[in-house]
Formats: C-alpha cells, structure tokens, sequence
C-alpha cells in the first residue's frame, strides 16, 4: 500500500523485525528522524536508541544499540550492530 512502509530490521544475528507500519521514528546521533510513506530516500547513522514504530491497530519498538538504516521506496531497513531488552 502507498501509505505504508516496509520495516525491516536486522543484526548479525539474523532478522529481528519484519512487518507494514504507518509512521516510525529512528533514533540517531544527532536526534531523532520520523519517518511516513513516500519519504525522499536517505541513508543514516542510527544511534543507541529504541525505533518506534505505529501500524494499524498500535504502537510498538525494538531497543538498537546503533547501525545504519537506509530509507528509499517505501522501505526502511535498519542494519544494527546489536539488539537487546531496554532496561
């Protein structure tokens, strides 16, 4: 669908996140970027820090302790160095 976008996160480990969302929000060095379907591509550093991410019916996030995330095609896919609980 155009008004959603494909999250894909992964670590070394394999794939931790898969699935549609309507809005997410990346944590980054310097802040955080949203991001809503049709957004210009664009490549980034993600920080320390938990993606949020909405979808038809809630909200939801994933802890990163870092990566990069790329964003073009209605598509975000996060490479994270690592992954574990907040606490």
């Amino acid at each position: 669908m155009a008004d959603r976008i494909h999250l894909k996160v992964v670590s070394p480990g394999g794939v931790l996140l898969e699935r549609d969302v309507e809005y997410l929000r990346l944590p980054t060095p310097e802040g955080s970027v949203g991001v809503l379907a049709n957004h210009a591509p664009m490549l980034c550093a993600v920080g320390k820090g938990r993606i949020r991410f909405r979808f038809e019916g809630g909200e939801d996030g994933i802890f990163v302790a870092g990566g990069v995330a790329s964003v073009a095609d209605n598509a975000v896919t996060v490479l994270a160095g690592e992954e574990r609980e907040e606490t």
